[in-house]
C-alpha cells in the first residue's frame, strides 16, 4: 500500500513540473544578444519583380532569333526561374570553367553577369566553327582559346543589343560589353552576401537543353525598382504586324463625310422671307475659282466643277497641307532682332 503511494505521489510531482515548465516558458530561457551593424543593412527584398520577368521574355524571344542567325539552326531560348540569392550562392552554382560576361547598363550604377554555362559554350563554339554540336563524350574541362574568346565575344554583343532592345518597354537602358571572364574568382562584381537577381533560360539546341544565365545586383536595381515589382502593364508593347494590319483595314474601310461649298451669301431677314421659286442669289464664289473640298467638315483640297458619267462631279486640283500643331524654338525670330529690324 505504502509502494502504491509513493508512485503516486512521483507521478503527481512529475505532472506538476511539467506544468510549471509550460506556464514559465520564458523564465529559464537564456537571453541572445545578437549584434546589429548600422554601416551593413539587408535590404528589403518584396518578392516577384514581373517587370523584370517581362523583360527577360521580350529578351528570350529576341535573342532566340539572334542565337539561330549565328549558329544557323532553330534554336529555342525560355526563361526558366527569376530569383533573389546570395552571390555566394549563384558563384558556386556556377562550375569552371565557363563563359561570364562582366557587362554595365547606362545610366544604373554597377557591373552584371551574363554567363554561359560549360558544356554550351563548346556546343555553340562547335557550331560556329562549322560542326554539327555533338559530342560522343562530354567536352573536357579547358580554358578557351584566344579565338573561342573572340567568337564568343561577338554572340554576347548580339546578346547584350537584344537585351537594350528589351529594356527599352520598361525604361530605356543601355548595356555596354566590359569583358570575358573564365574563372569565377575574378567576377566579383559585389561582396558575396549582396543579394542578386539571378534569372536562368533554357537554351535547346538539337532537342537538348542548356543554361545560361543573368546576375544583376539588386542594389543595382534600385533607381528602376518601382517599374520592376510594378510591371508596366499586363500586354506586351512590341508592335504586332497582325494587329496593325487590321487596324488599317478597319480604317480603310471606314466612311467619312464629303461636301462641296459652291459659295455663300449673305442677306437681311426680309429679302429672305420674300425669295421665291425662280430668284437668284448672288454668292462669294467665282466662276474661275477653284472649289472647296470638306472632308469630316475640314478643308481638305481644292477642286474644279463639272459633270461625269452623267452626275455632277468635281476634279481634284490642289492638296491642303495640315498646319503644325507644334512649332520648334529654335526656328523662331528673336524678338531682339525683330525689333532692330
Amino acid at each position: 500500500m505504502s509502494q502504491s503511494k509513493n508512485e503516486l505521489n512521483t507521478i503527481l510531482k512529475r505532472i506538476s513540473d511539467e506544468q510549471d515548465k509550460k506556464l514559465n516558458l520564458f523564465e529559464n530561457d537564456e537571453v541572445q544578444v545578437l549584434p546589429f551593424e548600422l554601416g551593413h543593412q539587408a535590404p528589403v527584398i518584396r518578392g516577384r519583380m514581373p517587370g523584370l520577368e517581362a523583360v527577360y521574355d521580350r529578351f528570350a524571344r529576341n535573342f532566340g532569333q539572334t542565337f539561330s542567325h549565328h549558329v544557323r539552326r532553330p534554336v529555342t531560348i525560355t526563361r526558366r526561374a527569376t530569383e533573389l540569392v546570395s552571390f555566394r550562392d549563384y558563384l558556386e552554382a556556377i562550375s569552371a570553367p565557363a563563359s561570364m560576361t562582366i557587362f554595365g547598363m547606362n545610366p544604373l550604377q554597377g557591373h552584371s553577369l551574363f554567363v554561359f554555362e560549360h558544356h554550351l559554350v563548346h556546343i555553340l563554339i562547335d557550331l560556329l566553327f562549322g560542326g554539327n554540336g555533338w559530342f560522343e563524350n562530354p567536352p573536357p574541362k579547358r580554358e578557351f582559346t584566344g579565338i573561342e574568346i573572340r567568337m564568343l565575344t561577338k554572340v554576347v554583343y548580339g546578346a547584350l543589343d537584344d537585351l537594350g532592345k528589351a529594356w527599352k518597354s520598361l525604361t530605356p537602358l543601355e548595356p555596354f560589353f566590359e569583358r570575358i571572364e573564365i574563372n569565377p574568382k575574378f567576377t566579383a562584381i559585389v561582396p558575396p552576401e549582396e543579394v542578386v537577381a539571378s534569372t536562368t533560360f533554357d537554351v535547346e539546341i538539337n532537342r537538348v537543353p542548356y543554361t545560361m544565365s543573368f546576375c544583376l545586383p539588386y542594389a543595382m536595381l534600385d533607381p528602376v525598382r518601382t517599374r520592376i515589382e510594378a510591371g508596366k502593364s499586363s500586354y506586351d508593347e512590341e508592335v504586332n504586324a497582325i494587329n496593325v494590319s487590321r487596324l488599317e483595314e478597319n480604317l480603310r474601310n471606314s466612311k467619312v463625310g464629303v461636301k462641296v461649298a459652291l459659295g455663300e451669301a449673305r442677306m437681311t431677314l426680309r429679302h429672305f422671307l420674300s425669295l421665291q421659286s425662280g430668284d437668284r442669289i448672288l454668292l462669294d464664289q467665282d466662276q474661275d475659282k477653284p472649289l472647296k473640298v470638306l472632308v469630316q467638315e475640314k478643308l481638305k483640297f481644292f477642286a474644279t466643277q463639272g459633270a461625269y458619267k452623267g452626275k455632277n462631279a468635281v476634279q481634284i486640283t490642289d492638296l491642303i497641307n495640315p498646319p503644325q500643331r507644334f512649332t520648334d524654338l529654335l526656328d523662331q525670330v528673336p524678338e531682339e532682332s525683330v525689333q532692330d529690324s
